[in-house]
């Protein structure tokens, strides 16, 4: 094995996601959030948090 010879993988989009296009992928998303929901899921929003300290230090932002 070559030293600059390196992982050999498929970085082919159809098959990351089993050949489905973007409205199929689309309506699988929408079907699974609606069964969540159902289920008595809840989707809250966040409020944006500050960095740590040790972000700031690392700048790892």
């Amino acid at each position: 094995m070559g030293k600059f010879q390196g992982i050999n993988r498929n970085y082919s989009s159809t098959d990351e996601y089993g050949g489905k296009s973007p409205e199929e992928r689309a309506k699988e998303l929408k079907k699974k959030m609606d069964e969540f929901l159902a289920k008595g899921g809840k989707v809250e929003k966040c409020k944006p948090m500050k960095p740590t300290k040790e972000q700031l230090k690392s700048w790892k932002i």
